[in-house]
């Protein structure tokens, strides 16, 4: 039974390895970044460090234009109705996050940056590559091993255990 054991231990183990959480974390305060996350996992993306008394336009670039995403005025943050549900932006932190992350959020996103007088201070560039996740792969064919290998330990102890009683040792 002690092998069986160990093989359990080994297979948490291995599989932990496989499955990272579903959470990334970008930081995009030098104004040009690169960010890979995972297909229905999510993404925190500091775009700088606190907010407060600035006003903020997020877009995301399309093949055929560009696409609102949230904007930033007043203290007050409006998320666009494709992103609602599934998008927030935090003032305190400079933070925008997306959760349920889907292959079409990958793009080319755009911050500009304005005083409260509305001049333009600066623009955040950030290119987000959401992959799809192997996880629902791994996970059926790890199970499949580690239930192959649990059986044949099970097999090969049984056997030595019957050829134990015949050999009378």
């Amino acid at each position: 039974m002690e092998p069986v054991l160990i093989l359990l231990l080994m297979l948490a183990g291995v599989s932990h390895a496989f499955f990272p959480a579903g959470e990334t974390k970008c930081n995009a305060t030098q104004n040009t970044s690169l960010c890979s996350a995972t297909v229905g996992g999510s993404v925190y993306i500091q775009l700088m460090t606190n907010a407060s008394g600035q006003q903020l336009k997020c877009k995301k670039k399309l093949p055929t234009g560009s696409i609102n995403v949230f904007s930033l005025k007043k203290e007050r943050v409006t998320i666009q109705e494709s992103y609602r549900n599934r998008t927030e932006f935090f003032i305190n932190s400079g933070t925008l996050k997306i959760t349920k992350l889907e292959r079409s959020d990958s793009g080319q996103y755009t911050v500009d940056v304005f005083d409260p007088e509305g001049i333009q201070l600066r623009t955040i560039n950030v290119k987000l590559d959401v992959q799809e996740n192997i996880s629902h792969i791994l996970i059926p064919v790890c199970s499949a091993v580690g239930a192959l290998l649990i059986v044949v330990v099970c097999c090969c102890v049984c056997w030595k255990l019957r050829r134990r009683k015949k050999t009378g040792k």
